[in-house]
Parts: C-alpha cells; structure tokens; sequence
C-alpha cells in the first residue's frame, strides 16, 4: 500500500514525463489519499495526426495542478480548465477538440481532431492497487468512464462497451555494466528521460556520480549482482574492459531482458563472440547479443553514446 503521501508526490516529481503512466496515477493517488478531487484525462481517439498516442493521459487537481500531456502543449490549458469543471460538478465525459468540435475557440495546429475523456470520482484503491502492481514491475489495465475507473483483465488500450481500457506497461528500465563517463552520461539521460536506470561498475567513483538510487559494485568477475531482469529491462555493457564484460554477458543472455547489447566496434564485436563460444555460450543466446550498440555510428563523446544508445534500446522497445 502507498500510504505516504508525501513519498508518492516525491515519486511524481522524480522526471518531467513518465513514459510509462505511472506518474498520471500515483498524482491522481495522492490527491484522493489526502481528501482532495482529482480527474484523470485520456486522450481516446484521434481523427487525423496527435504528437500522442490513444491512451495518452492527464491527471488535474481541483486547484488546477496537473501531470502528464495529452497533446505535448496544444490543448493542456484548455483541458484543465474544463477538468477543474468536471470536478466542480462531478460529471466527466467525452469532449472533442480540434476538427469537428463546438469550441471554436480551441484549435489544433495540425487541423486533427481528438477525443478526450474526463474521468472523476476515482476510487483511490483502485489507483493503489495499479501503482502498487506497477511498483512491483507487473502490467495492469484500468477501465476508464465518465465516473470512475476500475481494474481491468484486457491487455490492450482500446474502446470496449461504455468504457476505454488503458494498460499500463512497468517502466522501462536500463541495466547498464561499465566504468567511467559513459556509465555516468548514460545514467543521467535516461533518468531525465523518465526511464529506470540500474548501474553496475567496479569503480566506486563512477557509481556516486550516476543519476540512480540502484548501482552495484562490482568486486569480482566471478561474482556477478543480485539485479532483478524482466521482459521491461534492457541489459547494456558499456565496458572497454573485456573481462567484467564476459563475467556477466552470460547471465544477461539467459535472462528475460528484451534487449541486450554491447559497445565496440564490429571487430570487437567479433572477437567478442567468439570468446563467449568458447565459454561455451550457446548460438541462440548469442544472437540476442547486438553489437556495436547505438544508433549513432563512430561516436566517441560520451553523450552522444549516450543518446545514441538510448536511442538503440528504444527502436527494440517492445511495448507500447
């Protein structure tokens, strides 16, 4: 249970944006928890082009503080404004903005139009019960009305009946192993991205500079980390190192991670592959191994390694 409203606000605030939702219900959490209105806005339908996809969400308070974006700066002052009336009367529903709309007032640059969803009266056990499950890094699904939302069993974001169901993926998160700059640049453009981070290093200096609550130090290369690794976790090896590199590309490879890459170049690659074969890496488990990771050819500045190798797990990203 989230019972402290304080750490749940401090959790909202830890990036600009969760790409995973998470944020959108854990402020909405807060609000209700400490007797106050709160609506969640999600964006249902599209007609045209949206810099946001269906399921896109907002979460407003009656004093007009809000979290998320439906239409990355176009609509967000509008749609408080008409979330802090939903709540006033207790009523949400379905407004359309933009092509097709009767606020003429409001218009989106692109010429689209989309439908909104305002939903109030949020039952604040459910929107425990989804954070909590999110917390544990497992899926979950929420049925959205005008009153209400309640825990869901579909899997997709998507009208059904009376209700738009929005499911909710764990946040994406980065296992990165290495040392020096470009553990740390990574680090921190991740985070500021709004994405979980894990830094494993031997180097005790590197670990206090990433921008992370979880780091792992590295004492042995016969004794790899305790990290938890799930179908939301990228498994990235940022070591010029080649011996904490083989330690623990084995256990990564076997593991449940979506995404499991290594920088250096196509030679090093190479040579690479061949050592874990002779560790006795099978052939299946090494061809989950990319390399040279990023999407950035020849980078040598560690941030934009950085960028480019984000960039490189979220073309494999999985999930919507």
């Amino acid at each position: 249970m989230l019972d402290d409203v304080t750490s749940i606000e401090k959790k909202c605030n830890a990036a600009a944006f969760d790409p995973s939702g998470r944020d959108v219900l854990a402020f909405a959490l807060a609000e209700r928890r400490a007797a106050r209105k709160a609506a969640i806005i999600t964006l249902v339908d599209i007609d045209g082009s949206s810099p946001r996809e269906i399921g896109a969400q907002m979460a407003v308070a009656e004093d007009g503080r809000s979290v998320g974006s439906i239409s990355s700066g176009c609509l967000e002052r509008a749609i408080i404004e008409e979330a802090r009336a939903a709540l006033e009367r207790g009523a949400g529903g379905v407004i359309r903005y933009g092509k097709g709309s009767k606020y003429l007032d409001v218009v989106l640059p692109c010429g689209s139009g989309v439908d909104v969803l305002y939903t109030v009266d949020l039952d604040p056990a459910v929107l425990d019960d989804c954070v909590t499950a999110l917390d544990r890094r497992a899926p979950q699904a929420l049925d959205f009305s005008d009153h209400g939302a309640t825990l869901s069993g579909h899997a997709r974001s998507e009208w059904l009946d009376s209700v738009f169901t929005r499911a909710y993926q764990p946040r994406l998160r980065i296992v990165a192993a290495g040392a020096g700059a470009e553990l740390i640049a990574l680090s921190r453009v991740a985070s500021a991205s709004g994405y979980a981070f894990c830094a494993i290093s031997p180097e005790t200096e590197t670990l206090e500079k990433c921008a992370t609550g979880e780091k792992h130090l590295l004492q042995s290369a016969g004794q790899a980390p305790d990290v938890n690794i799930d179908p939301w976790t990228a498994f990235i090896f940022l070591f010029h190192d080649r011996e904490w590199e083989l330690a623990l590309a084995p256990r990564a490879l076997d593991s449940s991670a979506f995404y499991v890459g290594a920088v250096g170049s196509r030679k090093t690659h190479s040579s690479r592959l061949e050592v874990l074969r002779g560790q006795g890496v099978d052939e299946e488990m090494l061809t989950r191994l990319d390399g040279p990771i990023g999407l950035l050819p020849r980078t040598r500045d560690p941030s934009a390694l950085a960028v480019s190798v984000l960039a490189g797990v979220l073309s494999h990203w999985p999930h919507p």
